[in-house]
């Protein structure tokens, strides 16, 4: 089981959103489908009663005879309404007796309607026949109570019916209406999250090489942006200090380079007897000076018309360390591709790391062997530089952490030893500067085995976007052959 405290996924500010979305569209879906069919069985009660009770004030008049008595025939145009509206009527006395009935009433409707002056009745379905829907309703002829009770099964009276058809023709609408409804409210709040990723992306962007950069504020939300604020307020405070301590590393190692000068020609002064010491010296004032060349990596602004041609910079490479390399016995060659290679880059940090990854290569070389710098292009047209030697190579565990700051692979303080082509047990810096160059200059770095022993380090450049007519020039070395215009 693993020791961390990560126990999956973080949340999802999307998903939550949507989860309770879902929620709250279904219930308020729900609600109003039924607050509509109350209103809508309300409205149709209401309907049916006063539909009911115009029929039995039809009936009242046709049934209250002169001189306060009962009338016990309809009119025709009485009978025909009745027909028109499928009613069955009755027309029962204080006693429950039938007085008057249409075709097929052998009884009162509703017999427990005597009870109450008026009255809502439904009358079970039989033999096949529909429920009745009926209205009982109180009057008085001659003093005497009568009861008029009206029930019709006509489907138009029916709310069951009505919500039949409710159902077949609109309530369909409802599912696609929720899912149309969730749809549109998780794109707006994909849209509306849209400055948030964006700032995600930004501050995934910000690094040691970028402390300058800021979070935007420009669109967004006012609930957000406070946050943003607070966050670009703290990076200020970040480069704040980054800037005051690299100013301090920068001023130290510029104001010690004057001192070790001086104590490396007092040491001169001494002769043989300082010689182990002067050796400690310049160790001392390589560190200083690559802690300068970090110094200025952090402040490296490539500009995006500023380019060089690699194959003159490998000859001035070359140029430069030809004395070191003849000294120790050692060669250097520039072979491959002579034509001009540009590169997008600035010339000073990109010759200053080729000539650490060359001396170190003149360092590790055995006597009598060549340092041979290849020129060559990749297969996607990025130029390549390879720096060659012979000599022991870099263990295949050791090659992925040979450019990490300081790390020295556990050698010794022994001159000669180092890694970092100081040649006099640098502090592991030397690759480190390389790697960070090549970073600040879209390229990379990678090392590998040499055919028939020794190191071989790659320096990959990517692609020009278009041909540069403005290549930086650079002195010809004079003492090697140059490549050809």
């Amino acid at each position: 089981m693993s020791g961390g405290t990560d126990k999956g996924r973080p949340p999802s500010l999307l998903a939550s959103i949507a989860r309770w979305l879902v929620l709250v569209t279904l219930l308020a879906v729900a609600t109003t489908a039924l607050l509509l069919y109350v209103e809508f069985k309300g409205t149709h009660d209401r309907m049916r009663q006063r539909t009911l009770s115009g029929v039995v004030r039809v009936i009242e008049k046709a049934v209250r005879g002169p001189n306060d008595t009962v009338n016990t025939a309809l009119s025709e145009p009485v009978q025909a309404m009745l027909r028109v509206n499928a009613a069955s009527f009755a027309l029962v006395d204080g006693e429950g007796r039938l007085l008057l009935g249409s075709g097929g009433v052998g009884g009162p409707l509703d017999p427990t309607a005597t009870e109450r002056p008026r009255s809502v009745f439904r009358v079970p379905a039989q033999n096949g026949e529909p429920p009745l829907y009926g209205l009982s309703h109180r009057i008085e002829i001659g003093g005497r109570p009568y009861w008029i009770q009206v029930a019709s099964g006509e489907e138009e009276l029916h709310i069951e019916w009505l919500l039949e058809e409710f159902i077949e023709h609109f309530g369909w609408i409802w599912l696609p209406f929720a899912l149309v409804l969730i749809l549109v409210n998780l794109v707006i709040i994909h849209r509306g999250l849209r400055p948030l990723r964006r700032a995600s992306a930004r501050a995934a962007e910000i690094g040691p090489d970028s402390v300058s950069e800021r979070l935007p504020e420009q669109g967004m939300p006012r609930e957000v942006l406070p946050l943003v604020r607070a966050v670009n307020q703290a990076l200020d405070r970040l480069e704040a200090g980054y800037e005051a301590q690299r100013g301090f590393i920068a001023d130290a190692a510029h104001e010690l380079r004057t001192p070790l000068a001086v104590l490396d020609t007092h040491l001169a002064l001494i002769g043989t007897a300082g010689a182990p010491i002067r050796a400690d010296v310049a160790g001392m004032a390589r560190l200083v000076d690559q802690l300068l060349d970090l110094a200025r990596l952090d402040a490296l602004r490539i500009a995006p018309d500023e380019s060089l041609d690699l194959s003159r910079l490998a000859v001035e490479a070359a140029a430069h360390l030809a004395p070191l390399a003849l000294g120790k016995g050692r060669l250097i060659e520039v072979i491959g591709d002579d034509r001009p290679l540009p590169v997008r880059g600035a010339h000073d940090p990109l010759f200053r790391a080729l000539r650490n990854l060359v001396e170190n290569a003149v360092c590790h070389a055995p006597a009598g062997s060549t340092v041979s710098l290849e020129l060559a292009q990749s297969a996607d047209g990025g130029p390549l530089l390879r720096v060659i030697d012979r000599g022991p190579g870099i263990p295949p565990d050791q090659r992925t952490r040979v450019f990490e700051r300081f790390w020295q692979g556990g050698r010794d303080s022994r001159r000669g030893a180092g890694t970092d082509g100081s040649g006099t047990g640098g502090a592991g810096l030397g690759l480190s500067i390389v790697a960070r160059t090549m970073k600040a200059h879209g390229g990379s770095i990678a090392v590998e085995d040499t055919p028939g022993g020794g190191a071989t380090f790659t320096l990959r450049f990517p692609p020009m976007p278009r041909r540069s007519d403005a290549v930086r020039p650079i002195p010809a070395a004079t003492g090697l052959p140059q490549p050809a215009p």
